[in-house]
C-alpha cells in the first residue's frame, strides 16, 4: 500500500512565477473562483488596506498569472523546515507528499500553481473538496499532519494522525504555531529515511520531542 504524507499549504506564498499561466480550470476549482468573485472581500480575506487590495488582485489574476511548482509557491514555516532544495531524494518527496489546498484540492509538490488566496474554511471549500480528495486517498496509507480545518477536507480508511504536543507543569497542550517547524523537520526525516511505518516514529527525536505511541510529546 502506497504511503501518502498530507501537509497543509502555507498562507504565505511567493509572488510571480516562471511557468505558463493555467488559463483555465474546471470542476470545483472553477466553481470556487466564481464564488470568490461574488464574495464580500472583507469577510473572505479578513484583511485591510494594502493587504486586502493585494489579495483581491491576486485572485482576480489567478488564471492569467504565471505559475511555479507548489513546493516553491508555499513559503511558510513548515516549508522552510522541509528545506526542499537541499533534499537529495526530491523525487520521493514529490511522489509521497500531497498538499491540501483550499482552491486546488490535493496538490503535488511539483504541480504548477499560481499565487492565490483562499483559506480552507472559507466558501465551504473543505466540504466541496472532501469527496474528490478522499477518492484520491483510497487504498493509500496516510500520514496526516494537517491542522483541524484541513482535516475536514479529507477522509481515509488507512492512516495515522500525527500530533505534536507540549507538556508544561503537568498540563498538555497542542504545540500550535511552535509545532510548525517540527512538522516540517518530521516530513523531511520521513522522506530522507524512507519511513512509511509508524513503528519507526520512535526514532525521530528532534527539538526534544519523543513519540509516545500516540503523539509526539515535549516537556517544557
Amino acid at each position: 500500500m502506497k504511503t501518502i504524507i498530507l501537509i497543509p499549504p502555507s498562507e504565505g506564498k511567493a509572488d510571480g512565477g516562471h511557468n505558463k499561466p493555467l488559463k483555465s480550470v474546471s470542476g470545483i476549482a472553477a466553481d470556487l473562483i466564481e464564488a470568490i468573485k461574488e464574495a464580500d472581500p472583507i469577510k473572505l480575506y479578513g484583511l485591510k488596506k494594502t493587504a486586502l487590495e493585494k489579495a483581491i488582485t491576486v485572485n482576480k489574476e489567478v488564471l492569467i498569472s504565471k505559475t511555479m511548482p507548489a513546493i516553491e509557491r508555499y513559503t511558510g514555516v513548515v516549508y522552510d523546515a522541509i528545506d526542499y532544495q537541499t533534499l537529495k531524494n526530491k523525487s520521493d518527496f514529490d511522489k509521497k507528499v500531497l498538499i491540501v489546498s483550499g482552491l486546488f484540492g490535493l496538490v503535488s509538490p511539483s504541480d504548477l500553481i499560481p499565487n492565490y488566496r483562499l483559506k480552507i474554511d472559507k466558501l465551504k471549500a473543505a466540504k466541496l473538496w472532501v469527496n474528490s480528495n478522499s477518492e484520491q486517498l483510497k487504498n493509500k496509507f496516510v500520514i496526516d499532519l494537517l491542522p483541524q480545518a484541513h482535516k475536514k477536507a479529507v477522509k481515509y480508511d488507512h492512516g495515522i494522525e500525527v500530533e505534536f504536543v507540549l507538556k508544561k507543569a503537568g498540563k498538555k497542550m497542542p504545540a500550535g504555531h511552535q509545532g510548525k517547524h517540527i512538522k516540517g523537520r518530521f516530513v523531511r526525516w520521513l522522506i530522507e529515511n524512507n519511513i512509511t511505518d509508524p513503528k519507526h516514529f520512535k526514532d525521530f527525536m528532534e527539538e526534544g520531542y519523543k513519540w509516545t505511541g500516540e503523539y509526539f510529546l515535549k516537556e517544557i
